[in-house]
């Protein structure tokens, strides 16, 4: 989130005094490790921000063509084999919606591990209580479920749960729901088993060190204008820095 100024230069305006940055982050997966790594940052929906991110995994070669298969009931035609991409998130519904359906049907989504034990640890603290003992305990349970042997296992547990409250009961519906929706993206010992990431923290550090460290000093505020020419800077510089050491 970065503040903007009550009003664009043109004197029209601003609604809303902090403004969602979304960030992208587009890199190679390598021995387990996530190497030459460059960014894309803007103020903008997500069907804007989406082509912009799109764009540039297509620079950096994620809709190469790496083979093709034949198609129909005869096998004469043939269908363009697009590289294999990971698509890694938070959970927010734009970035399945928008985001992975620019890649071909070789994507696989996955869900960031920590924000799913985030919503593990919402969880228990609706059914058992903040702090308490009980609820460190079965955040515990939950994670090695999940870790161990996927999501069916954690939706069963959640099935036994039952709130004491009205609140705790909303949370359990809500949280049921969420991990449904992702059951597929939170397949960890079959990532695991690939080698794939599950982790998003390098996204995390980015909004710091891209966004935060240059635009949310003590006193600033933002025209549209002017945050838009810094995001583009900053990534500009350090995309020149990380894929070009000699820039």
């Amino acid at each position: 989130m970065v503040r903007y100024r009550d009003h664009h230069l043109d004197g029209t305006l601003i609604e809303g005094e902090w403004h969602e940055i979304k960030l992208g982050l587009v890199g190679g997966w390598q021995d387990g490790q996530l190497v030459s790594s460059s960014y894309v940052a803007a103020r903008e929906t997500a069907s804007s921000f989406a082509p912009r991110l799109g764009t540039e995994a297509a620079r950096r070669g994620a809709l190469d063509i790496v083979d093709w298969r034949g198609v129909g009931s005869d096998g004469g035609g043939q269908e363009a084999v697009l590289r294999r991409v990971v698509v890694l998130g938070d959970g927010a519904k734009w970035i399945w919606e928008h985001v992975a359906t620019i890649f071909g049907s070789e994507r696989v989504e996955i869900l960031d591990w920590y924000h799913c034990c985030q919503h593990v640890w919402a969880i228990a603290n609706a059914v058992y209580g903040v702090g308490t003992p009980e609820t460190a305990a079965w955040v515990e349970h939950a994670k090695d479920l999940i870790w161990e042997r996927g999501p069916a296992a954690l939706l069963a547990l959640l099935a036994t749960l039952e709130g004491a409250t009205e609140e705790a009961r909303k949370v359990l519906a809500t949280e049921r729901g969420y991990f449904r929706t992702n059951a597929e993206r939170m397949r960890y010992p079959t990532y695991r088993e690939q080698g794939l990431p599950i982790g998003s923290g390098a996204v995390e550090s980015a909004a710091k060190h891209l966004v935060q460290q240059r635009m949310k000093r003590a006193g600033m505020r933002w025209s549209d204008l002017g945050a838009r020419a810094i995001l583009h800077l900053r990534c500009a510089m350090l995309n020149a820095a990380i894929l070009d050491p000699a820039a």
